[in-house]
């Protein structure tokens, strides 16, 4: 009596070959995300903008008002970030979250939290676009809209797609 011995052979998975699969944004670097939220929010035009942010500060301990005339569309998607990894925070966390250390000159530098304004106009204009909500009990947390805006973004970065104003990406074409 013979005993045939068969291997098996299992099939490898060959990772994402063929399938499309999504993307969250803590599978992407948070700064790419930034970047290319801002640019969809300024495409889009429908954010509301104070008319004052070329003017103020972002915190007491900074010494100038930020340089990047797109800084206000940066800070709203990082807002929208920040709601989207905890949700339920509020302006204090926020306020936690964009905090620096402030220049005293010759004293030693202390912890000096970021101004509540500009946090609460970003919340406020986010809520205008349905993409985040005040919590049940304190904060703001995200809108199904939001997660799905912020989903397809992240989708975008990490298959290295260009975002439209709609929030799809077109896909690019080959170069013959």
């Amino acid at each position: 009596e013979t005993v045939s011995m068969v291997a098996v052979s299992k099939k490898k998975n060959v990772g994402t070959v063929g399938k499309r699969r999504g993307a969250t944004i803590k599978d992407v670097k948070a700064f790419r995300w930034i970047k290319v939220m801002a640019k969809h929010l300024k495409q889009e035009g429908k954010l509301f903008v104070p008319n004052c942010v070329e003017y103020i500060k972002t915190s007491h301990g900074r010494e100038r008002a930020p340089q990047n005339p797109d800084w206000y569309f940066m800070r709203c998607a990082a807002v929208l970030r920040r709601v989207y990894l905890r949700p339920g925070v509020g302006l204090g966390g926020l306020s936690k979250k964009f905090s620096n250390k402030k220049n005293r000159g010759p004293q030693p530098e202390i912890y000096t939290k970021a101004a509540r304004g500009p946090l609460h106009w970003a919340c406020k204009s986010l809520e205008g676009l349905k993409l985040i909500g005040k919590g049940k009990e304190s904060g703001r947390v995200l809108t199904r809209e939001g997660r799905k805006r912020c989903d397809t973004i992240a989708s975008n970065v990490m298959y290295r797609r260009a975002p439209t104003a709609a929030g799809a990406a077109k896909p690019k074409k080959a170069k013959k």
